[in-house]
């Protein structure tokens, strides 16, 4: 199960003591966690970070590149081109396209045109994490073919979630359980670990140096 950046089980061992991670009493809340966690990541960082294939991404073609939402690529795998929405793609392929797949930029070779023309990129990536239980048949989980003989050549260990970006994760998740009330039963006030509003709102706020980290993988391009 994807709860954020890892499986469920290493979340739950990052979050609950030893005696409690066999329980399911709070596997909802933890879950909502970090999967919230990791969609905040995200919209901060303007990118989507979970491999996948066949990603479809449609922008103006008022521009001459292109970098991906969903970095970095194992092979780009379609450029088409369309006038008006109404219209069929039409393959630029074999055009003089040029890709950084590490950094999921892609270069058309000119300026595609002026609105309305759009484009299409079709391309696998993104990075890999394990989703697989421990108790779950074919765990752990191993590296996807795309990956380990990636058409660019990269080192498959560069599409493996980075261990900085893990440990924010991590860290902001501690942050947003630490700042909740657990049981419930304060909820006319604040907050179980807290005396003011101020001080559990705080707790949903970046961690100084979670928000560091999302700085080195932020996307800087317009959607």
């Amino acid at each position: 199960m994807n709860a954020g950046f890892s499986n469920f089980d290493f979340l739950k061992k990052q979050l609950l003591a030893d005696s409690l991670q066999t329980g399911k009493r709070w596997d909802d809340r933890l879950l909502a966690i970090g999967l919230g966690v990791a969609k905040q990541f995200e919209q901060f960082c303007n990118r989507e970070f979970g491999y996948q294939t066949g990603i479809k991404e449609i922008a103006g073609g008022d521009r001459s590149f292109w970098f991906a939402r969903r970095p970095p690529v194992t092979q780009f795998t379609g450029v088409n081109l369309r006038f008006f929405k109404s219209d069929d793609w039409v393959s630029i392929q074999n055009q003089p396209l040029q890709a950084d797949e590490e950094k999921g930029l892609i270069h058309f070779g000119y300026t595609l045109g002026r609105s309305p023309i759009q484009f299409q990129l079709i391309y696998n990536g993104g990075y890999w994490w394990e989703q697989l239980e421990p108790d779950d048949a074919n765990y752990p989980s191993a590296l996807p073919a795309d990956i380990t003989n990636n058409a660019a050549g990269i080192d498959a260990s560069k599409f493996l979630l980075p261990d900085d970006l893990r440990l924010a994760w991590i860290t902001q998740c501690r942050k947003v359980w630490e700042a909740i009330d657990k049981v419930g039963n304060k909820i006319l006030d604040v907050g179980s670990n807290t005396r003011q509003p101020s001080e559990a709102l705080a707790g949903l706020d970046l961690v100084p140096m979670v928000e560091q980290t999302l700085k080195q993988y932020t996307r800087y391009q317009i959607t």
